[in-house]
């Protein structure tokens, strides 16, 4: 399996609008309602939304499996508070459970140490098992639940979830045999200002 990382810019928006589309219709019924989807979508995803988000500190790649699209990530450093905010990270559901969303926290996991940011944070549905399995799985653990109302009367019911770069799961050893494998080492973040998330 030949894996690529993309740096995504603005051609490449309806790829990940196209890719998120299809994973949260498959991924979040029986999470959320279908309305909260559709709510979601729209508002996270629009083309302002990521191109104002791709214009500033937010960092999004595809991942690119056998030459296609396979997923995407995004993330936006905290410089101030000494971490790494994993914003996104989704993988087509056919694909899952076969390593890789492991294989992306350990890419992202390089992207903080290159950065010299001491810390991994995210926000995870707390109904999304499958997530927290795998976010605890690299070693991850739950700082605080939280409720966020995002408007039109729908609510974030979340975990707030942190990992230690220096001692994430695999993250060392996944991340050495990641770039044997991949084509796109990971590069620092810098030269923008944080967006708040």
């Amino acid at each position: 399996m030949d894996i690529v990382y993309q740096p995504v810019s603005d051609a490449q928006i309806e790829t990940v609008r196209a890719l998120a589309d299809r994973i949260w219709r498959i991924s979040y019924p029986g999470m959320i309602t279908l309305e909260q989807i559709d709510y979601m979508l729209g508002w996270m995803y629009s083309p302002e939304t990521l191109r104002e988000e791709l214009s500033g500190a937010y960092r999004y790649e595809l991942v690119v499996i056998d030459g296609q699209p396979s997923g995407f990530f995004s993330v936006c450093p905290k410089p101030d508070e000494g971490y790494l905010y994993l914003c996104k990270l989704y993988v087509l559901p056919e694909l899952q459970g076969q390593g890789l969303g492991q294989q992306m926290l350990a890419h992202i996991a390089e992207i903080a140490r290159a950065s010299g940011l001491a810390e991994i944070r995210l926000n995870v549905n707390r109904r999304n098992t499958r997530a927290l399995r795998a976010y605890e799985k690299f070693g991850f653990t739950v700082r605080e639940s939280v409720t966020n109302d995002i408007g039109h009367g729908f609510v974030m019911d979340d975990y707030v979830m942190s990992c230690r770069v220096s001692g994430c799961g695999r993250a060392g050893a996944a991340a050495d045999d990641l770039r044997l494998r991949t084509h796109a080492p990971a590069r620092p973040l810098r030269g923008r200002q944080h967006l708040s998330s």
